[in-house]
């Protein structure tokens, strides 16, 4: 059987290192980083994993205020906040939660941050920082796969690595920070699969990163003998919370795999407060 990847004990290491670096800082600045995460209406997944955030801050030292704002606040009304925020100088880093309702575009609010307040690491300066091999704070999830592979001694350097999910969050920017580390990477779409070449793709990979959104879409057949599988989905289903790969039918072929839950989902958490103190360094140099 492949290695399975614990993730709590991978965030837990980024958590200590984060804490040491904050303490650091906090005792030259005198005040701790502040992060503020927004979140509109009473989503029930969305107010998780505000409680994830909220837990994961206080283990590091930061000041976590979550503003929950009614789901019929307006584009302008939630654009006047983020400038508030823009202005205020206690506050290291801002995170916007999704889904957000409907009529309020996602990629225009984010774009209205500075991006030196970034939490999730998706301004557009901060993505096109990714290409010039300059991001500092780089999107939460595709920096928990790289942290993986990394912890695992994985060496991408002429590696196979095939992307199943090509998101403006996940599959785009974790192709490029691949190919920052001379990976050849292949990023698979709805057009692969209704083209019927998915599978065939997938089979090529040493590194298989999937995150779709479709429970247990990959089975045993889609992979090669070794290959390091990372699943990133997360979906519902009548037996629990399962990950878009079939873990049971994978996990023996795997040279080792992240199970769903208790895989990337930690160390994306992990992630976002590094990125907070990452700002609040970058804030108080």
């Amino acid at each position: 059987m492949g290695k399975i990847i614990d993730g709590r004990q991978i965030a837990l290491a980024i958590n200590d290192k984060v804490r040491r670096g904050i303490q650091h800082i906090q005792d030259v600045s005198g005040r701790p980083p502040k992060l503020v995460s927004i979140l509109l209406g009473t989503r029930s997944d969305a107010q998780i994993y505000v409680n994830m955030q909220k837990k994961s801050a206080a283990q590091v030292g930061i000041d976590f205020d979550s503003r929950v704002l009614e789901e019929s606040t307006t584009s302008e009304q939630l654009l006047d906040q983020i400038r508030r925020l823009n202005e205020n100088n206690a506050v290291s880093a801002i995170i916007v939660q999704k889904p957000l309702p409907e009529g309020i575009q996602h990629d225009s609010i984010v774009a209205s941050m500075l991006a030196e307040k970034d939490a999730e690491g998706i301004h557009p300066l901060n993505l096109g920082k990714i290409l010039r091999k300059e991001a500092d704070i780089v999107p939460c999830t595709p920096g928990a796969v790289m942290k993986i592979l990394n912890m695992q001694g994985v060496d991408l350097y002429g590696k196979e690595v095939v992307i199943i999910g090509h998101s403006a969050i996940v599959g785009k920017p974790l192709s490029m920070m691949m190919l920052n580390e001379m990976a050849t990477v292949t990023v698979c779409h709805i057009g692969t699969y209704e083209k019927g070449d998915i599978k065939a793709h997938a089979r090529k990979a040493d590194v298989l990163v999937v995150a779709v959104g479709k429970a247990q879409m990959v089975k045993s057949d889609w992979i090669k003998e070794g290959c390091a599988v990372i699943d990133v989905g997360i979906n519902r289903t009548d037996k629990g919370i399962v990950g878009d790969v079939d873990f049971e039918d994978v996990k023996d072929k795997a040279s080792f795999i992240t199970p769903v839950p208790g895989g990337v989902g930690p160390v994306t958490v992990s992630i976002l407060m590094r990125n907070v103190f990452r700002a609040y360094r970058r804030q108080n140099s």
